[in-house]
């Protein structure tokens, strides 16, 4: 401020009173010293809330971002979850007719010893029980498709390899039975023959060539009804015996077959979560195998003795 300006102050206050001249010193004062600090002060508060707000925008932001993110993380398990419980419920259901299919598979290798079994029924069975079994190639795991096509390997050699055997043993077996047809047919004849000399006699007739007819015809037909009769004898015989043996290298390889499933089921229930003791199970499982074979010997060995 240069002395010209201060003059013309001075002049200014002269004009209006010495008053004047205080009250002006003193809000120049005030002004001077207090609003200055007053309006940092004031910017500073308004500076802080604003920032306690961005601060509380930004906060409730994430917390929104945050809470989305989780909801999004529950829902992404909720189907991650249900997905798995929808694979082991399939798994579960694909394993239960598998193992089904399984036994009755398994089972034809012990009941290839009965001859009355029809062998396309056997092969008819097998096919649609195997269509069940693969299905365990689609939804198993390593462990379980590598013990599965272990057991069918196994019952899948055992069955070819019984099966030629099991034909000898049937053609004789339908052999047997045709021969006894034979018979039953030629003990007809001679009954009829003997129902018309029984006539004869009744009636008192003696033509000589009609009685040597029916007798040649009596002899004939006896003959016949014998050799056959023996004939089934000797086959049955021959039967008995390799029947026997047939039977009894039929649940050999049933028992070998059986000693592999373990570990078909404990993969599958392994895969389940179904989890068990392995040296239980297999305690368990071993125990009643022996239990099966000393039964089965025991039944042979009566069988035997009866045939002998």
């Amino acid at each position: 401020m240069d002395l010209a300006q201060i003059e013309k102050i001075t002049s200014l206050l002269g004009s209006i009173g010495f008053g004047a001249v205080i009250g002006g010193c003193a809000v120049y004062l005030l002004l001077k010293s207090f609003l200055p600090s007053y309006l940092s002060e004031k910017g500073k508060n308004l500076a802080t809330k604003e920032d306690v707000a961005s601060i509380t925008d930004k906060v409730e932001s994430v917390r929104t971002d945050y809470a989305k993110v989780i909801e999004e993380l529950r829902a992404n398990n909720q189907l991650k979850l249900a997905e798995i419980e929808r694979q082991r419920s399939i798994k579960k259901e694909v394993y239960l007719q598998a193992v089904e299919a399984l036994t009755r598979t398994q089972n034809v290798v012990s009941s290839l010893s009965n001859l009355n079994t029809d062998a396309q029924k056997i092969t008819s069975d097998m096919v649609s029980d195997s269509g069940l079994i693969a299905k365990v190639q689609i939804v198993g795991s390593e462990k379980t498709v590598k013990a599965v096509t272990t057991v069918m390997a196994s019952i899948g050699t055992a069955i070819m390899e019984l099966m030629l055997e099991r034909g000898v043993l049937v053609k004789r077996k339908n052999k047997i039975e045709l021969l006894e047809v034979y018979c039953s047919k030629a003990q007809d004849e001679i009954d009829r023959y003997i129902s018309i000399m029984k006539n004869l006699n009744l009636e008192g007739n003696q033509d000589k060539r009609l009685w040597d007819t029916i007798n040649n015809n009596v002899q004939f037909k006896t003959q016949q009804r014998e050799k056959n009769a023996q004939e089934i004898s000797d086959l049955w015989k021959i039967q008995n015996k390799e029947h026997l043996e047939f039977t009894q290298k039929s649940m050999d390889r049933f028992f070998e077959t059986s000693a592999l499933l373990p570990d078909a089921v404990l993969a599958v229930r392994e895969e389940l979560n179904l989890t068990i003791s392995n040296d239980a199970y297999l305690d368990i499982f071993n125990k009643n195998i022996e239990h099966a074979k000393r039964v089965f010997g025991n039944f042979l060995k009566r069988l035997a003795h009866e045939q002998a």
